[in-house]
């Protein structure tokens, strides 16, 4: 019903704009300008044509569906040829009927003549209108095919990442279980949450910030209890950027990787600093530890979180985007991962 309504009042506007321009056209030649006919006779006369092609919209599409399945590109519009030749006619036949039932004819007219006289006035300009509805049909169809390729793209590395995540968070409280049977207890009760977060059905590939960082907490959480007073992590957040929209589980591989590579084999106190900042229409995330920072390849970000990472935000973001991960400027120490993506309010449809 929808896509009904839809087409119904794509080709209504179409009607309108054409009995606009037959409203003030002037018949060339002639001295004095034609008087307009009346407004009521000019929107019945475009409404009867043009939502003769909303009903046939339908099969020109459907036969367009079929037509997809012969994969070679000369066959496909050789197959075109006679059903455009059979619509343009049918359609024409029966706009001249609904023309003839309306009355809207100036002079006398049956019914078979209406009909013929509208076959012979619209049969060709129709073949370029099936023309116009078939090539939409196209383009839509590879849109939404493309749209559905990157979908399962990002399942697919999503789904990667999560189980990848649940064996290091599981490797991390097992080494509770004996020591501290306590607080493996409470890792475990922060991962159920979690997980339950995380594996929601609701929560598509693009959530808000807000909802990022409360997933992220409960990761945070666990490693604090790993770590203890050897682990410090901040949370620097700009109110303005709380809505955007941004890719599921984007930080966590990144404050994971930090905590591992960065902050966990440094001495002392480990620092790791997460912030998100809004600058006009752009989105401006980072992770920042106090670590020994990148050596040799590290900075290639080789591992499955980081390389995740990467391929999810070339897959929504393209050339728009920007991921950095290098060593902190001298005389301070550690590693910072940059992520810059365009601001997406939350308001806008993103599930």
């Amino acid at each position: 019903m929808k896509r009904a309504l839809l087409v119904f009042g794509a080709w209504t506007a179409v009607a309108l704009l054409f009995a606009i321009q037959m409203r003030y056209q002037v018949v060339q030649g002639s001295t004095t300008p034609t008087p307009p006919r009346p407004w009521g006779w000019i929107i019945a006369w475009q409404l009867s044509g043009w939502w003769s092609w909303a009903l046939f919209t339908a099969p020109v599409c459907a036969f367009a569906a079929w037509a997809v399945r012969i994969r070679r590109p000369v066959a496909i519009i050789a197959a075109h040829l006679p059903m455009a030749l059979l619509i343009g006619v049918a359609c024409a036949a029966f706009e001249g009927a609904v023309k003839w039932a309306l009355g809207l004819y100036r002079t006398p007219q049956t019914l078979v003549t209406g009909m013929t006289s509208s076959v012979q006035l619209y049969w060709t300009f129709n073949l370029l209108v099936y023309a116009m509805v078939a090539g939409l049909y196209h383009a839509w169809r590879a849109s939404r095919l493309e749209m559905q390729l990157v979908q399962a793209r990002l399942d697919a590395l999503v789904g990667q990442l999560q189980p990848h995540f649940l064996f290091n968070t599981l490797h991390t409280i097992s080494a509770f279980v004996l020591e501290d049977p306590k607080q493996a207890n409470r890792m475990i009760t922060r991962l159920s949450e979690l997980l339950r977060q995380s594996f929601n059905r609701d929560r598509g590939p693009l959530v808000t910030l807000e909802e990022e960082l409360e997933l992220l907490d409960h990761y945070v959480a666990i490693q604090e209890a790993r770590f203890g007073e050897r682990l410090r992590v901040t949370f620097r957040v700009d109110p303005r950027a709380a809505s955007a929209v941004v890719p599921t589980l984007l930080l966590q591989p990144l404050v994971e990787n930090a905590i591992r590579h960065g902050a966990a084999p440094h001495g002392g106190v480990a620092e790791v600093e997460i912030a998100a900042t809004r600058s006009g229409d752009r989105l401006h995330l980072e992770v920042r530890d106090n670590g020994p920072g990148l050596t040799g390849n590290g900075g290639a970000g080789a591992g499955l979180g980081l390389s995740n990472t990467r391929a999810r935000l070339s897959e929504l973001y393209g050339a728009s985007h920007r991921f950095d991960l290098v060593n902190v400027a001298p005389p301070g120490s550690g590693a910072v991962a940059t992520i810059d993506i365009p601001f997406s309010d939350h308001a806008r449809d993103h599930r």
